[in-house]
């Protein structure tokens, strides 16, 4: 297979950077053994029941080091950013934790930031329920990992963190700090092409104005509310003991839209 070359195997729900990804190749091969009996028009340049016998050549000398060079610049441009925001907030919790560290990254937006924004590690422990999307139980899981281990970090949306509260009333000898990053909604729909239709808000965003904190404190856990990057590093820094919630007070939601745009305008212009 040569560089430029996407094998989809099976079929996925797929994301549109994804889709963006497949259109960009020059060649596509579909791997699905349903074709055989199901009447599907695949766009793809080749079709296979299962998984043929392929030659497999070494990357292109010039396209490697091209890669390498967009690789290191957008490095770079990453490194830099210092801003309070979703996404350098999640590249310093990745970045901060301890070796070994259990670390459960809530759907949507965080998983969506660290997977962009974090710094490669091999010496973490990651977990996540069903990839970028799924909102069910993020609380539940967090606690029944960080059970498991000597303790976890869990980094989780405001939304994903009302929906799963009955996980915090049952609950054992369990050292687990969650850091809830409050927009106030669902941040990533700004970040979609429904963003700044008619009714967005109602629909998309989703403005809860509730004190995360507070609520924390009422079902008796240790909870306070932070609003810097230097807040942030001393939170990392502190030892996990027992159940607590760290609420991350973040900018609006659209302002994070444009953020996260502009840092992406800066990976097109390299």
């Amino acid at each position: 297979l040569s560089p430029d070359t996407v094998v989809i195997i099976g079929r996925t729900t797929l994301s549109r950077s994804i889709n963006a990804f497949i259109a960009s190749a020059r060649k596509t091969v579909v791997i699905d053994p349903r074709i055989a009996t199901v009447d599907s028009d695949r766009s793809a340049s080749q079709r296979f029941l299962d998984l043929p016998k392929v030659d497999v050549f070494p990357a292109d000398h010039e396209w490697m080091e091209k890669w390498e060079k967009f690789s290191d610049r957008t490095s770079k441009v990453i490194s830099e950013l210092d801003a309070w925001t979703e996404p350098v907030i999640c590249r310093k919790i990745s970045e901060g934790l301890p070796s070994g560290q259990s670390l459960f990254i809530s759907s949507s937006r965080p998983i969506r930031d660290i997977e962009g924004f974090a710094k490669t590690r091999g010496d973490i422990e990651t977990y996540a329920n069903r990839g970028l999307a799924g909102i069910d139980g993020n609380i539940s899981t967090a606690l029944g990992i960080a059970s498991a281990k000597n303790s976890a970090v869990a980094v989780i949306g405001d939304l994903a963190f009302l929906h799963d509260l009955p996980g915090l009333i049952f609950r054992d000898d369990i050292n687990l700090k969650v850091f809830v990053i409050n927009n106030d909604g669902g941040g990533i729909f700004s970040t979609l092409p429904q963003s700044g239709v008619e009714g967005f808000e109602k629909v998309f965003g989703t403005p809860h104005g509730k004190d995360l904190s507070a609520i924390a404190i009422a079902m008796g856990i240790d909870s306070r509310r932070i609003s810097s990057l230097k807040e942030l590093a001393d939170e990392i820094s502190r030892p996990i003991i027992g159940l607590s919630v760290i609420v991350l007070e973040v900018p609006d939601r659209e302002s994070n839209a444009q953020f996260i745009k502009q840092v992406y305008s800066k990976m097109e212009s390299l």
